[in-house]
Parts: C-alpha cells; structure tokens; sequence
C-alpha cells in the first residue's frame, strides 16, 4: 500500500477542492448522520483530510479516524485534533468487537483489498454494529457518455478492483459476517458534460482518484475513449446527466 499512500501524500493539499469541498462534505453528512447513533461513537475508516467528519461532528456525533496517508491526516488533525490516528483499513489498529458504528466515504474504490477490509471490520464492530459506506462509483451512468466511461474503466481495471457498488460489494461483506441491509439516504444529482469536457477531463487524468494510476501501457485505452467521446453526436453540447450519492449499509451479524 506505499503506492497508494504516497499517491494521497501527493494530492493532500488539493484533495477537498478538486472534490467539491465543504459543501459536498456536508451533502455527506447529511446522508450519514440519520442512519448514525449520537449517542455512540463512530469511526470513520479513511478518514482522509478529515472534512466528512468535520461535518459530522458539527452535528454532534464523536467521530474518530484512521487512514494510511499522513498527508491527509495533517489536515484531519486541523479539523479533529487528536482524534485520528495513521492505519490500514485492511489492519485496524482498533480492538475486536469495540465499535458499534462506522463509516467510510469514497475509499473502497482507491486501493484497499475490500475483502480485508470486510474481514476487519466484521472483527472491530460488536454484533449488531453497522457500517455505512458512501461509494464513489456505486451507479454507474449509462447514457452515451456513461458507456464509453464504464467501458474505458472496465478495460483499464478488468478485475473490477475498482467497483465499489452493492453488486460487487454485498457477497464480499456477506462472506465476511456482514449482511448488506440495502442502500439509505440517496441523493440525486442532475448535471451537465458535455462529451468533449468529458474527454478532457479524462485525457487530463482528472477521473479517476489519486490512487488509480494509469499506466503508461494504458494510455492508448486512454486515447480511443477520448476518440470515442468526441465522436458522438454534437460532441460540444452538453448532456443532462443523472447520478445518485446514496449510503450502502452494512450490519454486523449477531
């Protein structure tokens, strides 16, 4: 995992403005905090800069972090103090069977082995405790757009590494003594791309995390996607495109 560490370290100081910032944070938040018990503590596993947690907080939950990266870390310790501590989700440095509720935001997708991930925290939760995850590319779009992207994923990481959504993820927890309870809290979100931003966006290495390095190999995959997506029809209008945030919820076996 020092790749991926070492990729996080590098992109710390700009991580919370290349992902929306506070205000996406705070969408967050608001999804997670319903399904949370304040009454508990919660451990956010990837804690990254913090910024999650820091709305958490804000609305009254004890939230304490773990992630691999310092240099993320640096900046959750502006916003939680000593409440955070360097760790690999696949090894948490956290005793069995001592949290009732944790969370994470974005991180199965950015390098960690969900399997071992699974594995620990189906050591760390009591029976009965949950995990709520927020994935980053749980549904997938699939309009033009979305096919030439999610072929362009699927050829770059064809062991579907990558995946985070329930489809992948449900029979991996569930082996671990994890039962997937369904998605809460989604939230829709309408925008608009047009396929040649899109293909921009990809040419210029902005899709996909820090963490998912493109190979030098892969570039040509690279470039036929961008071909594609300039290919469409009226290439420089943009589409109206749909996604959903939504929290994937996770409960401890008893």
């Amino acid at each position: 995992m020092s790749g991926a560490r070492a990729a996080f370290d590098a992109i710390a100081p700009t991580y919370d403005a290349s992902r929306g910032g506070t205000a996406r944070a705070a969408v967050f938040a608001e999804q997670l905090a319903p399904l949370l018990d304040p009454a508990e503590p919660v451990l956010d596993i990837g804690v990254g800069t913090g910024i999650v947690a820091a709305e958490l907080t804000a609305r009254g939950h004890r939230v304490c972090g773990i992630d691999l990266s310092p240099g993320m870390l640096a900046h959750a310790r502006q916003r939680l103090g000593a409440r955070v501590a360097v760790g690999d989700a696949g090894r948490l440095p956290v005793r069995t069977a001592s949290v009732t509720q944790a969370v994470s935001t974005w991180l199965l997708h950015a390098g960690p082995d969900p399997r071992a991930v699974f594995t620990e925290v189906a050591r760390v939760l009591r029976p009965g405790g949950r995990y709520l995850v927020i994935p980053a590319r749980g549904m997938r779009p699939t309009d033009d757009i979305g096919r030439i992207v999610n072929d362009l994923e699927d050829r770059l990481d064809p062991g579907h590494t990558r995946q985070d959504g329930p489809d992948l993820l449900a029979p991996l927890a569930a082996g671990r003594g994890l039962r997937y309870e369904g998605p809460a809290g989604e939230r829709p979100t309408v925008f608009r791309v047009s396929p040649a931003g899109m293909a921009d966006t990809i040419a210029e290495g902005r899709l996909f995390t820090g963490a998912w390095q493109v190979r030098d190999e892969d570039l040509p995959l690279v470039a036929e996607a961008c071909a594609r997506l300039r290919a469409l029809p009226d290439p420089e209008v943009p589409r109206v495109r749909e996604m959903a945030d939504f929290v994937m919820v996770f409960r401890r076996e008893d």
